[in-house]
């Protein structure tokens, strides 16, 4: 088996959100999910938004869905040994059917790509499928 990798791009995290609510929808089906949040919408995000975000996460975590909430940063730069360290960790111990991965706004979808597309990961993903939004 292997995972099918979604990375969701661009400027604005509510429309990144948004996309990702809609990718899960489209996913539900597939098999057991890991979705890689970013921590930026918080940052946006009033105290009232912050809490109904949290119950969002603890209601996709009672469908079954794994949710990791990433350290901010772009993936391929600062953050780079966050998502590695997290995704081997995930994809050894509970590889998933479907990994949603959000990028934040600063980062860099084509060197993430790049690095998803490394020899160690040939192995893990059937798949990586960019999906950026404009907004």
């Amino acid at each position: 088996m292997k995972t099918h990798v979604f990375l969701v791009s661009g400027r604005n995290p509510q429309v990144r959100a948004k996309r990702i609510e809609a990718l899960l929808s489209e996913q539900a089906s597939a098999g057991k999910i890991t979705l890689m949040a970013s921590t930026e919408i918080f940052s946006v995000a009033s105290v009232e938004a912050q809490a109904e975000l949290f119950g969002l996460d603890a209601e996709r975590k009672a469908r079954g869905i794994h949710v990791l909430r990433l350290s901010p940063g772009c993936l391929c730069c600062s953050s780079k040994l966050v998502l590695t360290t997290h995704l081997a960790r995930t994809l050894r111990l509970n590889q998933p059917d479907v990994l949603l991965v959000e990028l934040e706004s600063q980062s860099h979808p084509e060197q993430v790509l790049e690095l998803l597309n490394e020899p160690q990961w040939n192995d893990w993903f059937a798949d990586i499928t960019l999906v950026e939004e404009v907004a």
